[in-house]
């Protein structure tokens, strides 16, 4: 039996509206998180065997149970067994019907699940052979009357199905509205906590993000500090360097200083003993000048007496010499009174005429007696 267009779009929204199933699909998908919690806590507390076994090997309901909730096990169920839960679904309402049958499937499988190991052999069981456990072995003349009447979801679906066990185990799934808001409550408080803890969460990763900015600042005045540090680090060691070298020179200083001072301290007695040798020869040479004054001085005294001697011998002469000019004078005057001045006598004594002739020539002749 098929609907028409019309119908089918009034059974969707029926579907959306009445029976909840827009809350899978809205944002954050408030009711598909609802679901799975509460298929989560139903396994826990129905086959805690299996649940354990499931999460030790990391296998969550959000794994499988997913694309059952949001296509109403039509994903890859048989047509068969699919119809079959839509009939309950429009019956007992949406939210305890998927998960009556989900938790049905799941005990029906939990021997095979609990045998299995390996992670990914119990994923794809999950999600693709689940239904196995529902085919009919040896399908009676109704069954397949009946697989007929439904239908098959494929052309490779040529299993017969017992939609009526499965409906069966369903319904046996002791599943009350008292569990049902109890798991909800669990699942508000823990989203609330959730939603606070995501707050938090925010809140601490803006914290983060500030606190990171502030960190990459103080690391970049840290890095700058580091290379201001390294500078004066590097000038430190220049002065110690300087300090060093000018030490040495202050101790060469120091030193030359006490050199400076120990020839300052010999220099004055050096300079005494210079000052007292000088001083001795000074006056060595002073005597010696004063006895070559006082030889002098009795040369000199000696020469004058002479200086004396000779002007009085000097005088002397002189004094006869003048006498004996004035007296040939007088002579010379009174014999040209008496005689021609060129008569001569003849006589024996004309050496003495040539006498008188020669010294009147000396006289007149001679500068000192002319004189």
């Amino acid at each position: 039996m098929q609907m028409d267009e019309v119908d089918a779009f009034a059974m969707l929204v029926k579907l959306m509206n009445k029976y909840s199933l827009r809350d899978m699909f809205i944002q954050d998908m408030p009711g598909l998180h609802r679901s799975l919690y509460q298929f989560e806590r139903l396994l826990e507390d129905l086959e805690p065997a299996l649940y354990c076994h499931l999460r030790r090997r990391g296998v969550p309901p959000q794994l499988y149970a997913t694309q059952w909730f949001l296509t109403l096990f039509a994903y890859r169920f048989p047509l068969q067994l699919v119809l079959r839960i839509y009939d309950l679904i429009f019956e007992e309402g949406l939210e305890s019907t998927i998960l009556k049958f989900g938790i049905a499937i799941m005990k029906r499988n939990a021997e095979t699940l609990l045998e299995m190991k390996d992670m990914s052999v119990l994923t794809t069981f999950l999600k693709e052979r689940l239904f196995d456990a529902y085919i009919d072995k040896q399908p009676s003349t109704s069954s397949i009357l009946e697989s007929g009447f439904f239908g098959s979801s494929g052309a490779a679906d040529k299993e017969v199905y017992r939609s009526d066990i499965l409906v069966q185990d369903a319904c046996a799934i002791p599943l009350t509205p008292e569990m049902l808001a109890t798991y909800t409550i669990e699942w508000e408080e823990k989203t609330r906590t959730e939603k606070e803890r995501e707050a938090e969460l925010e809140h601490l990763r803006h914290t983060v993000s500030t606190q990171g900015a502030r960190v990459r600042l103080l690391e970049e005045r840290a890095e700058a500090s580091d290379k201001e540090h390294v500078q004066l680090a590097s000038e430190l060691v220049h002065v110690k360097v300087e300090n060093e070298e000018l030490r040495d020179l202050t101790d060469a200083l120091k030193l030359q200083v006490s050199e400076l001072k120990n020839v300052v301290d010999k220099q004055p007695a050096e300079v005494e003993e210079k000052l007292r040798m000088e001083m001795e020869r000074i006056m060595k040479r002073n005597i010696e000048v004063q006895n070559e004054n006082r030889a002098m001085e009795e040369s000199m005294s000696e020469m004058e007496k002479e200086l004396v001697a000779t002007k009085m011998k000097w005088a002397e002469v002189r004094e006869t010499s003048l006498s004996f000019t004035f007296s040939l004078r007088e002579t010379t005057t009174n014999q040209s009174q008496h005689r021609s001045p060129r008569t001569t006598r003849p006589c024996a004594k004309n050496g003495v005429t040539y006498a008188v002739l020669s010294t009147s020539h000396f006289i007149s002749h001679s500068p000192s007696l002319s004189g």
